[in-house]
C-alpha cells in the first residue's frame, strides 16, 4: 500500500460537522487557491485544515497536487498541476511583482489594520515606475479585478480606478510567486511580447 495515502482512512473518523468543514476547505482551496487565517470567515477552516493536514495532504496527492502552508503568514495554498494552473497576462504578472514588493515593505510597518494597505494611486505609481509604461484605466480595473478574484488583494471601493481607493494586501501574496518564478517573471518584463499574450505562472 502507498504509505502516502494511509492518512485517507482518517476521513472515517470525522464527525458530520467535520466532514462538512473538510468539504468546504477542499472547495476553497481548489477554487480560490488560498485559505487565509486573517479572514474572519476562514479562521475556523484554517485551524481545521492545520489540525488535519495529514488527511488533506493524502487527499490532494490523489489529484497530483499538494498544499503549501506558512503558519507565520497564516496561509495555506493549493499547488496544482496541468490544467489547474492559473494563467496571467504580462500586465497581471507585473502587478503581482509590484504587490509582492509593496507587501514586503509594508509588513515591516506598524499599522492598525489587519492587513497592509496601499492606495490605488501608489500602486499605479510603483507599477508605472517598474514597467516604464503607464497602466491605462481599463487595464487597471481588469488587473485589480483579477487579482482580487485570486484572493491576493481586496479593494475597499466600488470603483477600482479611484486613485484614493484602498487596496488590502493579503498574506497570500508572498506564496503566490516563489523566488524562481519571480526571477523568471522579472526577466519576462524585459522581453518583447505581443499584446494579450498570456504567460503561465504557478500559484
Amino acid at each position: 500500500m502507498n504509505r502516502d495515502l494511509d492518512a485517507l482512512i482518517l476521513i472515517r473518523d470525522l464527525s458530520n460537522d467535520e466532514l462538512e468543514k473538510f468539504k468546504a476547505a477542499v472547495h476553497i482551496l481548489t477554487s480560490k487557491t488560498f485559505i487565509i487565517r486573517g479572514l474572519d470567515k476562514e479562521r475556523e477552516l484554517y485551524d481545521f485544515t492545520v489540525r488535519n493536514i495529514a488527511l488533506f495532504d493524502a487527499w490532494f496527492s490523489c489529484m497530483d497536487a499538494s498544499l503549501t502552508r506558512d503558519e507565520s503568514l497564516g496561509v495555506i495554498a493549493f499547488r496544482g498541476s496541468g490544467n489547474t494552473r492559473l494563467y496571467f497576462s504580462k500586465e497581471e504578472i507585473c502587478a503581482v511583482l509590484v504587490l509582492r514588493l509593496i507587501y514586503e515593505d509594508k509588513k515591516l510597518e506598524v499599522a492598525l489594520t489587519k492587513f497592509p494597505v496601499v492606495t490605488v494611486r501608489d500602486f499605479q505609481d510603483k507599477y508605472n515606475a517598474m514597467t516604464g509604461d503607464e497602466i491605462k484605466k481599463t487595464a487597471l480595473i481588469k488587473v485589480l479585478t483579477r487579482l482580487s478574484s485570486c484572493k491576493l488583494i481586496s479593494i475597499e471601493s466600488n470603483d477600482y480606478s479611484d486613485p484614493e481607493g484602498i487596496i488590502q494586501l493579503y498574506p497570500s501574496i508572498p506564496l503566490s510567486i516563489d523566488r524562481t518564478a519571480m526571477d523568471s517573471a522579472i526577466a519576462l518584463l524585459g522581453e518583447k511580447s505581443e499584446d494579450g499574450e498570456e504567460t503561465e505562472i504557478e500559484i
